[in-house]
């Protein structure tokens, strides 16, 4: 079985894509994808996120520039 997930802003063009899968004889079905914020990980959203859900959230930042652990802890550290 293969899934297929696309993304669309326009009605029409998910309207299209229903109706096309109809005709090929396809289970097609719509929902949507919510942003998670960091809120919805600790407090939970009501129901299981989807796998689309948790990708977009787990990828938020992954090119950005790490920060120094050094950095990190200096307030700690230099703390007396």
């Amino acid at each position: 079985m293969t899934t297929v997930i696309i993304q669309s802003n326009s009605d029409k063009k998910t309207t299209l894509l229903m109706q096309l899968a109809e005709e090929l004889g396809l289970h097609a079905e719509t929902s949507e994808i919510k942003e998670l914020s960091e809120a919805d990980m600790v407090t939970g959203i009501g129901r299981n996120a989807t796998d689309a859900e948790l990708e977009i959230y787990l990828n938020k930042g992954l090119n950005e520039e790490p920060i120094d652990l050094n950095t990190v802890l200096s307030n700690y550290i230099n703390r007396k």
